[in-house]
């Protein structure tokens, strides 16, 4: 039997936002590679505008996404992610 079954999807928690980005002036050959500090990313547009005059960018933004099936955790509060399941080990007291 197949039955619809409700999902969510978001950004997973222990993974990072990226952005890249590359210049849109025709002539320019500008390209920011693949970061996760998305300040420093700014502050590189903003700088080469200064540089060049070129205003304009194409930006993309990445993530990894985390699918969770809801109905499996009905009334738990929060669905732990696929890391957290796993054995925790207890160091050593030094």
């Amino acid at each position: 039997m197949i039955r619809p079954v409700k999902h969510s999807i978001g950004t997973h928690p222990h993974g990072e936002i990226t952005v890249s980005a590359r210049c849109l002036d025709s002539a320019c050959l500008w390209t920011l590679a693949a970061t996760s500090d998305l300040k420093a990313a700014d502050l590189a547009m903003v700088t080469h505008t200064g540089l060049s005059g070129h205003p304009t960018f194409a930006r993309t933004f990445e993530d990894v996404a985390l699918v969770r099936r809801l109905e499996l955790n009905e009334g738990k509060q929060e669905i732990p992610p696929p890391s957290a399941q796993e054995p925790q080990h207890e160091r050593a007291a030094p």
